[in-house]
């Protein structure tokens, strides 16, 4: 009986997949799209990779600066609590540490996660401007290479 289970849920699968790709194909449905429409949708794509880069890049910066700040804070926690009283010059390293500590939090919180906010909500609007205009219609091969051949984009 157990294997009947695994073809029946094979056979789901199949099915699904199947349905899933219908449904791709039903949405594609149309007029096929022009060559101009191909050429910007095909900029728009390039538009998408390299606001898709520059989210990747500050989403590291932060995380860079945000692991520095853990190792800040970890730091701190550390001589804070060996750190005797009478110690003068640890006493002023420390509040060195805990300055740079709140200099790299307010830089995070107020430039570096902002930005990093900015480009993911301008990617996601892009994506959605890509996928309403390029994702709907069916395109000709001859059509998708002829817009490819010689594709200059507006400077972004």
């Amino acid at each position: 009986m157990p294997s009947l289970r695994l073809l029946s849920a094979a056979g789901c699968t199949v099915f699904l997949a199947l349905s899933a790709s219908h449904a791709a194909l039903a949405q594609a449905v149309g007029p096929a799209m022009t060559t101009d429409e191909i050429r910007v949708c095909l900029c728009q794509e390039q538009a998408l990779e390299q606001k898709r880069n520059e989210v990747d890049t500050q989403g590291g910066l932060l995380d860079e600066r945000q692991q520095e700040l853990n190792s800040l804070d970890a730091e701190i926690k550390r001589q804070a609590a060996v750190l005797p009283g009478s110690d003068l010059v640890g006493q002023q390293v420390l509040q060195d540490l805990i300055q740079q500590q709140m200099g790299l939090r307010n830089m995070i919180q107020l430039q570096i996660r902002p930005a990093y906010n900015r480009s993911a909500a301008d990617l996601r609007q892009i994506v959605e401007t890509y996928n309403a205009q390029c994702t709907a219609r069916p395109r000709y091969a001859l059509d998708a290479q002829e817009a490819a051949a010689n594709l200059v984009c507006p400077a972004q």
